[in-house]
């Protein structure tokens, strides 16, 4: 590591754990800090389910062909991620959701995108015969955050990336982004102030109305949104932006699963968008 970096470093890291967002984060984003992608840790699972969840994650692993995703992830890394692909799939089943070939999609606020295989072999499979094409996105306000190993969420995005086709992680503001998708993914967006400071953004960024009408506006005539939210009063928070944005509801549930236990528990939310001429509502 670079002399050079290591005064910034330290100030991003004093600030962080002042609480100093409005300083923190632009520091960060200045410094745009790579080390590189790590080496994933093949973290052995044994152990990691219940009798029912190893059935459960069985069946998804071999149903999306994810052996390589189950030999290489870590512990916690491949629980979620199942949790998340089987969130989707409860939530496409429930409402026959039908994906165009080619699909285009985005991931709003991935993280570190760790689930981002399974997510990929999801969207490439569901009721496809064949391997569907898909061109996915993920837009992350917050990729320059550090972790404890001094890598970014850049550098651990680009190593669960690893070799998947026309699939891109973007160090963006969402707001930014222009591009005209089929379905739009959004896993816990921030909705609460004390959540949005708690993971350190400045609180200008926090204008949930308004990220939601932009990334409507993305979504094509007869497209997708999923969004997944921590807790009722998130959910009922949600679902208020859907009724001031007039989108109808197509479907909402708590997931609950064998694969794992979460608390705040998990719900989640799927808007369709009208088709032209279709205003109706399919609930």
């Amino acid at each position: 590591m670079s002399l050079a970096w290591l005064v910034p470093l330290c100030a991003v890291y004093v600030l962080h754990r002042l609480g100093v967002v409005e300083l923190d984060f632009p520091i960060r984003q200045k410094i745009r800090w790579r080390r590189g992608a790590p080496a994933l840790p093949h973290a052995s699972k044994s152990g990691l389910f219940s009798d029912e969840g190893q059935r459960t994650a069985h069946r998804i692993v071999e149903k999306y062909g994810l052996e390589d995703w189950e030999q290489q992830s870590g512990f916690g890394a491949f629980e979620a991620s199942l949790f998340y692909l089987e969130m989707m799939e409860r939530a496409f089943e429930a409402c026959d959701v039908h994906l165009p070939d080619p699909l285009v999609a985005v991931d709003v606020g991935p993280s570190d995108w760790f689930y981002v295989q399974t997510l990929h072999a999801f969207l490439t499979s569901w009721q496809q015969p064949q391997r569907r094409r898909v061109s996915l996105d993920g837009v992350e306000l917050d990729a320059w955050r550090l972790y404890r190993d001094l890598r970014s969420r850049a550098d651990w995005a680009e190593a669960y990336v690893g070799s998947l086709p026309d699939v891109n992680y973007l160090a963006q503001d969402i707001r930014t982004y222009r591009r005209p998708v089929d379905l739009a993914l959004m896993f816990f967006p921030f909705l609460f102030q004390s959540d949005h400071r708690a993971w350190g953004l400045p609180a200008r960024y926090l204008q949930p109305a308004a990220l939601l009408k932009h990334v409507v506006s993305l979504i094509q005539p007869g497209g997708i949104l999923l969004v997944v939210n921590q807790g009722s009063d998130e959910r009922d928070r949600q679902h208020q932006l859907f009724a001031e944005a007039g989108l109808p509801i197509a479907w909402s549930a708590c997931h609950t699963s064998s694969l794992a236990e979460f608390s705040p528990e998990r719900y989640v939310t799927l808007v369709q968008i009208p088709a032209h001429g279709d205003h109706s509502s399919r609930t």
